[in-house]
């Protein structure tokens, strides 16, 4: 009998998903583009067999596609891809908003702090600052809904949103600024529908942004066999 999975194992394997992974999202493994296990063993300082568990593992989560003789690849960006992530990140999201339990002063006073310096590392054309600090906006809000598997669907559905607002990071901040404390505002006054509304535009308009984008990235990678 196979012996069970040492913890050491399934801590490399967890590495090396966390590294590619993060690659991923962060552009230092382009879409569209071949991974290679080798080098990818030697950055983790491991052996090939976590590595190719951990490309199955992100198979799985939609990272990295396998194509036959020709090992595995980047999952491209697409357009279809786009709409379809942020429909239903719209949906979980949207009445996530309207479950959230009441505001109190301090709730809404703490999320006015993180717009403020969210402003600021936009200011600074901070763009690591800008993605975590919008991200403790927005799952501030979500995690008052009360529903930690809600929340880990979300958190799955933003990291390969992350892929895409990487595009409009230089030109997304007024609007975005404005949408986030439309929902402060109604989030105030109590009305979680009205703050859901304003979530579905902030959003909505996030899309409308990257589309011209990743129709531009998508014509320059037709050839890669990972969009196959």
């Amino acid at each position: 009998m196979t012996p069970p999975t040492t913890p050491i194992e399934d801590s490399t394997v967890e590495q090396v998903v966390n590294f590619v992974r993060d690659g991923i999202i962060r552009g230092d493994f382009p879409p569209a583009s071949k991974l290679l296990p080798k080098q990818i063993a030697e950055q983790c300082g491991t052996s090939f067999i976590p590595v190719r568990e951990a490309l199955r593992a992100l198979e799985s989560e939609g990272f990295v596609n396998f194509v036959h003789n020709r090992g595995a690849w980047v999952t491209p960006l697409s357009k279809a891809d786009l709409l379809d992530i942020y429909t239903i990140r719209i949906e979980l999201e949207g009445e996530a908003v309207r479950r959230a339990s009441a505001f109190t002063d301090d709730d809404i006073s703490a999320l006015e702090e993180t717009l403020a310096r969210l402003g600021d590392r936009h200011e600074h054309h901070d763009h690591a600052g800008v993605v975590a600090l919008n991200r403790e906006f927005h799952f501030s809000i979500y995690r008052k809904a009360g529903s930690p598997r809600r929340l880990k669907l979300i958190d799955q559905l933003w990291m390969h949103s992350a892929r895409y607002q990487r595009l409009v990071l230089d030109h997304r901040d007024d609007g975005a600024d404005a949408e986030h404390r439309e929902m402060v505002a109604k989030l105030r006054q109590g009305d979680h529908e009205g703050a859901a509304r304003a979530l579905r535009t902030h959003l909505e308009s996030t899309v409308e942004l990257m589309s011209a984008d990743i129709e531009a990235a998508t014509d320059e990678r037709t050839d890669s066999p990972a969009g196959a």
